[in-house]
């Protein structure tokens, strides 16, 4: 009962009297429309998205012409298309981030590195960023529907100007980033495929399936989940299925060499230690990001097992393909469809061998 009212009180420090109920509201911006708090789309306690101005969404093309050097996409100028290096006759991935992060360092990057080694094709890192700076979580919620939505202009753009097919679009989301290729995904249909890598919960998980990721979004959607615990132990992972394949590694919550501690967190938070707090919570968070980009890769398939439960796969009751297997990441087998489960190491290479 303690644990439940300290995690109440961090919960409304950071994120306002959420309970408190208002008429709902819109907002309207130029090129991507309005956007209300009215049901379903409540689940961000009422925060209404900031505009495209604000947010400022940038959109950078690397392919194997210009691995190291972006050219910058804008959705509304097609000229910046046409001067480009794109080629709408290879696959285009799109990758972007989540909560306080961003696609111009870190993983994306490396992401970027391992396609482009992998094959020919285009992709193009999202940048969002200036849409989730500061502590407040619910505004970042918010502002992940006009991502999306300026995502799925960006695709139409290449659709009408170059004539990109929409089925051979991929898009990669990291938390909240898997919840912006959702909305992306809703926006212009007919995307190929939609990867959500470990996809918020917070907001979203317990919400109607048009304010999340959903197998709707697109015509093959695969998800790997590796933070679903409860919020009362600081995981920020959704833990229902929400894609045509849903993977489980390590039963999909605390994965293997990652140590959470709620006492030390919420001691952490009211000391302002938030980098601790961070470093803490987001290990298992961030491990569905750098099992996808070895598996691009990899001689190891990351083999799963269809399985109902992790008890079930746990107890060496699902370790045969009869029932079905498949490859959790890249190399996903679009044609078996369920949840499965695997283990993986505690360090990288990640992937067991058989």
């Amino acid at each position: 009962m303690l644990k439940s009212l300290t995690f109440l009180l961090l919960l409304t420090s950071t994120q306002g009297l959420w309970f408190l109920k208002s008429k709902p509201k819109q907002v309207c911006y130029p090129h991507v429309g309005c956007f209300s708090n009215a049901k379903p789309f409540n689940n961000a306690r009422g925060t209404l998205p900031q505009s495209p101005s604000k947010i400022e969404t940038t959109f950078s093309l690397y392919t194997r012409q210009n691995r190291d050097t972006a050219q910058i996409l804008d959705p509304y100028n097609t000229n910046t298309v046409s001067n480009s290096n794109f080629d709408s006759n290879l696959p285009t991935i799109f990758i972007t981030h989540g909560f306080q992060d961003t696609a111009k360092s870190g993983w994306p990057l490396e992401m970027k590195d391992a396609l482009l080694e992998n094959g020919d094709m285009n992709v193009i890192a999202v940048d969002w960023s200036k849409g989730t700076q500061g502590t407040i979580y619910r505004q970042s919620a918010a502002n992940t529907r006009v991502v999306g939505a300026t995502i799925g202009n960006m695709i139409k753009a290449l659709r009408d100007s170059v004539s990109l097919p929409l089925g051979q679009v991929h898009l990669i989301g990291h938390s909240l980033g898997a919840q912006i290729m959702g909305y992306a995904g809703d926006w212009v249909r007919g995307i190929g495929r939609i990867t959500g890598l470990d996809p918020a919960g917070l907001y979203f998980e317990k919400f109607d399936t048009k304010v999340k990721l959903d197998p709707s979004d697109a015509s093959f959607v695969d998800v790997i989940h590796t933070d679903g615990a409860s919020l009362l132990e600081m995981a920020f992972g959704i833990r229902t299925p929400n894609g045509h394949v849903d993977f489980y590694p390590n039963g999909g919550t605390r994965q293997p060499g990652c140590k959470r501690n709620l006492w030390s967190n919420i001691q952490n938070f009211f000391q302002g230690k938030m980098g601790k707090i961070s470093a803490s919570v987001a290990c298992s968070h961030m491990r569905a990001i750098y099992f996808f980009i070895e598996s691009i890769n990899s001689s190891c398939g990351f083999k799963a097992y269809l399985c109902t439960t992790y008890w079930d796969f746990y107890r060496g009751k699902c370790m045969s393909c009869a029932n079905g297997c498949n490859r959790m990441g890249y190399h996903v087998d679009k044609n078996v469809h369920g949840k499965f489960y695997l283990q993986t190491n505690a360090a990288p290479p990640f992937c067991k061998r058989d």
